[in-house]
């Protein structure tokens, strides 16, 4: 890493002397972090009841001020909050742990999330497609950690999944949106569809009206979803959200933009085919009609069994306690994180891999 300015060296030979330190724990300690606390089901932590390392939650930065903290590694969820003040915190702690990044909101703000990504020891990506935006010569790009579903713990979904196979649903299809200023595009294309079909349930909300949609029990988001057989995913900007895996939990048939430049490192192609996942022929009205007209084909054909199908499938595969084992486990001997690559074509990027 001679290339590397001595600052920036100096930053990463620290993170890498603290990863290499937890390679020798048995059962390292992890503190999950995040201040969007309603994103998150009141029994999130049974999903954690057998794991190889100690997990703790929190969504009040009080947890940094405790005497007693004592945690290897920090997951920081990046909301475009205020994981810079917490992770500089982190930094110049007595007791300093491996802060790890994952940057949710990588696929917009920019330079927001460069500043975060700046002090952390490593960033774990949620969209890889805009990776780059993050990359700087003091910080471990890590592998790709995609977003999942983070409404239901896979405990509730499987106590639902009678309920969930079991569910009258209609033809109509099924997308709510909230209208982002930056999501002109999208907007647009949602607009125009209304316009042309005003009887389906394709809608935007205002930001300031998330807070009811989470007023619902779980139960009650649950089966409102289980109510539809097809829903249309509409990115702001490429990014695959939680609503992708939402869909499959509750049994839909997803139907997705034809550019979507994560799918194929989330979803093999086998498993798009085997869901399944609809691609829209254009991003346009006409796009998403035809699409879901195919998608209903499709739900009609498989029946319950394709419900069933779906729901495992991201129960088993894509909730949260998938994406914190995968985290964690590149921490572990046989696992771990084997080498440093350095990437000097478009400036420097340092990836852990």
């Amino acid at each position: 890493m001679a290339m590397i300015p001595k600052i920036f060296k100096e930053k990463i030979d620290g993170s890498l002397e603290k990863l290499n330190a937890i390679l020798e724990r048995k059962e390292p300690k992890v503190l999950f972090f995040t201040e969007n606390d309603f994103l998150f089901p009141e029994d999130f932590d049974k999903d954690f009841g057998r794991s190889s390392y100690e997990f703790v939650i929190s969504y009040s930065q009080s947890i940094f001020d405790n005497q007693n903290f004592d945690f290897d590694i920090v997951i920081l969820c990046g909301h475009l909050k205020s994981e810079e003040i917490l992770a500089w915190k982190l930094q110049n702690m007595p007791r300093r742990p491996f802060v790890a990044l994952w940057a949710w909101d990588n696929h917009h703000e920019p330079i927001l999330n460069s500043r975060a990504a700046m002090i952390a020891d490593a960033v774990f990506p949620a969209h890889w497609f805009a990776h780059e935006d993050m990359a700087n010569a003091a910080t471990l790009i890590a592998p790709h950690l995609p977003l999942c579903i983070t409404q239901w713990s896979s405990v509730f979904l499987a106590s639902m999944e009678e309920r969930i196979v079991a569910a009258g649903r209609c033809d109509k299809l099924y997308g709510g949106f909230f209208n982002h200023a930056d999501a002109r595009e999208r907007n647009g294309l949602i607009a125009s569809y209304r316009e042309r079909y005003p009887n389906e349930h394709v809608f935007t909300l205002p930001l300031d009206k998330r807070p009811a949609y989470f007023s619902f029990s779980q139960e009650q988001r649950l089966l409102d979803w289980a109510s539809y057989k097809v829903s249309v995913i509409l990115p702001l900007r490429n990014d695959i959200s939680q609503r992708l895996f939402d869909a499959l939990a509750c049994g839909l048939i997803p139907i997705v933009p034809p550019e979507f430049p994560d799918l194929d490192l989330v979803f093999s192609r086998h498993d798009q085919h085997f869901l399944p996942i609809v691609r829209m022929e254009s991003y346009s009205v006409e796009g998403i009609a035809d699409a879901h007209t195919r998608a209903l084909k499709l739900f009609d054909r498989d029946g319950k069994q394709g419900v069933v199908r779906r729901h495992r499938f991201a129960r088993d595969n894509h909730g949260l306690r998938n994406r914190i084992d995968r985290l964690v486990s590149l921490f572990r001997p046989g696992t771990a994180f084997s080498k440093v690559r350095i990437d000097f074509e478009n400036g420097i990027h340092i990836y852990l891999t």
